[in-house]
This record gives structure tokens, C-alpha cells and sequence, in this order.
């Protein structure tokens, strides 16, 4: 699919306003913090606060679907996904196919994730929630959950805000539909509405009147705001919005990490001379002190750390060749000295394997190696640096470069937010295009990056938020069309 249909257009502009209203309050009233879910209990915990009545209502998966909690078979019967099985009584009801069809392949959107994100806003408002929020949970896919709490209070009109929420809901989704955006935000209120010569006029709390001009194809010309006496009300600016939490990985420390860890997250080299070019797979392997074993080969490395995944604590070995302390020299330049640290407690973070791989990857590629090893112990992992002279990397070839970045991708997500995840993604790639002598294109930036391997080339896409869509190959210039 491509659009929404005309089904869920038609109920969705009814309920916009009032969504990206509450959505705004929700925002004001919340912390952002690390976000938990129960779905027995139908609780979620953003930061330090919990929610009662709450819980998913869908996923956004790497792969461009969507698919709603109410079709997961492992989630059924449980609180937490309670909103998500009204909705789809909703949608049988009013013959909405979005939300009776388990999984939406979002793919045919300019924007997946913006498609994904304006589906569960028009979820929260068609479900009259207290507030909607999505979180990572590994590589680049995402939960959406939505709020019932009545703890965060219901959006009551601000005049200096009213005009800016029509003139977001009326642009939101294409076509026409204004007088239905009006409308429906005039209802969520209990609001007096009448026909205009040019649109629609709302009557609001304490005097003040929404003025909407609509033109004959049903779009919003304009929206303001006037007091009883008819003087045009000022916007008010938006809340600031709360700080944000200082990430685990500093941003400019993740960026210089990120090509490394595209360079050396293959797992996979050749020996010199070998007739099999493909046969050394280096992660996972077992190893003893300071090899590792492949298929007749021993191949030398040298131990970066060891990381208890109990209880999330990651160790630095002070090995020669493992780039271990190059990269936390870095790491304290950078500002991360908690990263530099002799133990390394991870305990708080979101995702603590996703950190434990890049500081091992990013030191593997410091210290002048091409790949790394991980091998199990009784705690959990030990890491390796591969050391061998006599390894070397594969080809690059397009295949091989949307395959690992890609996979990095998945890795350095979750490790991102929106003030840092497009110039990671950026610096990943174009490290990686350095690396292996690829010459990059940069024209369609922020949208895509180009890389040229010959007559042959990797376009690689980005969503608004920067992060990765997705990868695609083919000849030169064909991609475009």
C-alpha cells in the first residue's frame, strides 16, 4: 500500500485535532525516560512513572510492516492489549481495513515510519487515549503504545495554540477534508460550529472563535483565532520541551564508532592464499587464550573484554593489538570516561548488547584489525580482536555493502535519537564507502546516499527522523525510476 484508504481518511480527519492536541499535552505532562511495557498487567513505565490502563497497540518492523498487538496470538486475552482489540471493532464496524488487517505493509509510503507514526496518532485519537508513545526495542523496529491513564489530563482549547493543532490535523493526511478537521475538533470540545460565506467558525471557551476559510476543494485556506471583541489572538510558542537525557554513547563518540563498526561487524575474512575465499568465519567461534579455531587454521587474536550478561557489567582486557585502550583514549576524549572505565556498568541502559558490540567492534578497527570474535563463558561472553596478518577482508561489492550496512544500522539505531541518528547513519556510511575506496554521492541528502561500485551503485534511503529505510542496488541511474 501507498495511501491510507478512504475509509480511515474519512474517520481519521474527525479525530486529528483532538489527537495532536492531547498528544501535545502528553508531551508537556511526560518525561522522556527509558519505556517499559507489561502486557499482563496493561502498564507502561516511561521513566520513573508507571501508567495503569495502558499498553501496545502495534509494531513497526525493519521490514516496512506494521502489525497490530490484537494479531499477536502470544499477546491475546491480556490487558495490555486492550486498546488494540477495540480498535479493531472499530475498524469492523465502520469498514476500516487498517485496522482489521494484522500486518500493513507500509513499504509503498514515501515514509514508512511517518505512515507508522500517523497511523498511531489516528489510533490514539479514534480511541479518545490520554497520550500515545513509541520505543525501540532492538534494531530498527518500534512498539507503539498508547496512554489511558487519567492521570495525564484531558487538552483543554488554548486559544494561542488552537489555530497551529487545525492548521497540523488539516495538513496531516492528503486531499481535501478541512470542514471535517473543524468539525471533528468542534465535537471533541462540545464546541457550537456554523457554516461560514468563506468556511467554518467555532465557537470556544471564554469568547475566543476559530475562523476557518475553506476553499471549494475542501482545504484549509487559513485558521486564526479572535477574542470576543474580534482582535486576532497571537500564537503562543510551544512548551519547551524537557530536557533531553544524556545518551549512554555521547553523540560525537558514536559517530566516530559507527564506521568502524560497519567495517568489522562482517564476521567473516579469508586467509592469504586459501583456496576457499569465504570459509573463515571468525563470530562466533570458541578459542583458547589467543586463537581462534577455524577449519584447519589457528588464527591469532588478542582479547578486547569480557562481558557478564547477568549483570550487565563489561570488563576491558589490557591486551597489545586489541585497539582496547586506543579506544578508550577516545572515549575519554569524547567526554565518555564512564566508557573508559576499567568496568563498564550497563545496567541502566536500554540496550546493553547493542553498546557492548560497538565498543568492541570500534576497537577492533582502532587497533588496525579486521573483525572480532566473540566466544562464551560460564558469565557470559569474552571478545576477541582477530590479529592474524594473515587474514583479509572480502571484496566489497553492492550486495556485500546493503548487507552490512544494513546490519549495522540495526545495531547503531537504538543508540540513537532524533538530535543524533542521521549523522551516525551518515557517518557510518561514508566511512565505510572511505574504507573501501567507493565513491559517494551526497546531491540527495538528507532523503539518500549514494555509493558507485563501477557501472553498479547502492542507494540507501533515510526517513525523516534519519534513520535507515532501507538499501537497494541495481545499474546506474536505474535505481531512480
Amino acid at each position: 500500500m501507498d495511501t491510507f484508504s478512504d475509509a480511515l481518511l474519512r474517520l481519521a480527519r474527525g479525530f486529528l485535532g483532538g489527537a495532536i492536541e492531547q498528544y501535545s499535552v502528553f508531551q508537556q505532562q511526560v518525561d522522556p525516560g527509558r519505556t517499559r511495557l507489561d502486557h499482563r498487567a496493561g502498564r507502561v513505565w516511561i521513566g520513573e512513572r508507571e501508567f495503569a490502563d495502558s499498553g501496545e497497540i502495534g509494531t513497526f518492523a525493519e521490514d516496512l510492516t506494521f502489525q497490530w498487538a490484537w494479531a499477536k496470538p502470544a499477546l491475546a486475552g491480556m490487558s495490555g492489549v486492550a486498546a488494540s482489540v477495540r480498535l479493531r471493532e472499530i475498524g469492523l464496524r465502520e469498514a476500516i481495513p487498517e485496522f482489521t488487517t494484522d500486518l500493513l505493509d507500509l513499504a509503498g509510503f514515501p515514509d514508512p515510519m511517518l505512515a507508522a507514526d500517523h497511523l498511531s496518532i489516528i489510533a490514539m485519537g479514534v480511541l479518545g487515549a490520554r497520550g500515545m508513545t513509541k520505543f525501540n526495542y532492538g534494531g530498527r523496529a518500534y512498539a507503539y503504545l498508547v496512554v489511558e491513564d487519567e492521570q495525564v489530563p484531558c487538552a483543554t482549547p488554548d486559544p494561542g495554540a488552537v489555530a497551529g493543532v487545525v492548521r497540523a490535523a488539516a495538513a496531516m493526511l492528503p486531499g481535501g477534508g478541512a470542514r471535517s478537521v473543524v468539525e471533528g475538533y468542534a465535537r471533541r470540545h462540545h464546541a457550537t460550529v456554523r457554516a461560514s460565506a468563506d468556511g467554518l467558525e467555532v465557537s470556544l471557551p471564554q469568547g475566543f472563535r476559530l475562523i476557518a476559510r475553506v476553499d471549494s476543494a475542501d482545504r484549509l485556506v487559513a485558521a486564526d483565532i479572535v477574542d470576543a471583541g474580534l482582535a486576532a489572538v497571537p500564537a503562543t510558542l510551544p512548551e519547551p520541551r524537557h530536557e533531553r537525557i544524556p545518551p549512554f554513547v555521547p553523540d560525537t563518540l558514536l559517530a566516530a564508532l559507527a564506521a568502524p563498526a560497519a567495517i568489522t561487524i562482517g564476521g567473516r575474512g579469508s586467509l592469504r592464499g586459501s583456496a576457499d575465499a569465504t570459509s573463515l568465519w571468525w563470530e562466533p567461534m570458541y578459542a583458547a587464550e589467543d586463537l581462534v579455531e577455524v577449519p584447519d587454521r589457528r588464527v591469532a587474536v588478542a582479547e578486547i573484554g569480557r562481558y557478564d550478561s547477568e549483570h550487565r557489567i563489561w570488563t576491558w582486557v589490557h591486551r597489545d593489538g586489541s585497539g582496547a585502550t586506543t579506544l578508550r583514549a577516545l572515549a575519554r576524549e569524547h567526554g565518555a570516561a564512564h566508557l573508559a572505565a576499567d568496568r563498564v556498568d550497563l545496567s541502566g541502559t536500554a540496550h546493553p548488547n547493542n553498546v557492548v558490540t560497538v565498543l568492541v567492534a570500534g576497537a577492533a578497527d582502532l587497533g588496525g584489525n579486521l573483525g572480532w570474535a566473540a566466544v562464551p563463558d560460564d558469565a557470559g561472553w569474552r571478545y576477541f580482536a582477530v590479529t592474524d596478518h594473515e587474514v583479509r577482508a572480502p571484496g566489497a561489492d553492492p550486495a556485500v555493502a546493503a548487507l552490512v550496512i544494513d546490519t549495522a544500522a540495526n545495531l547503531l539505531h537504538p543508540l540513537t535519537d532524533q538530535q543524533s541518528r542521521y549523522a551516525t547513519m551518515r557517518a557510518m556510511i561514508l566511512g565505510w564507502f572511505r574504507r573501501h575506496d567507493v565513491a559517494a554521492l551526497t546531491f540527495g541528502e538528507p532523503q539518500l546516499l549514494l555509493g558507485h561500485f563501477g557501472l553498479y551503485e547502492l542507494r540507501v534511503e533515510f526517513d525523516a527522523g534519519g534513520g535507515i529505510i532501507g538499501t537497494r542496488t541495481g545499474m546506474i541511474g536505474e535505481l531512480m525510476f
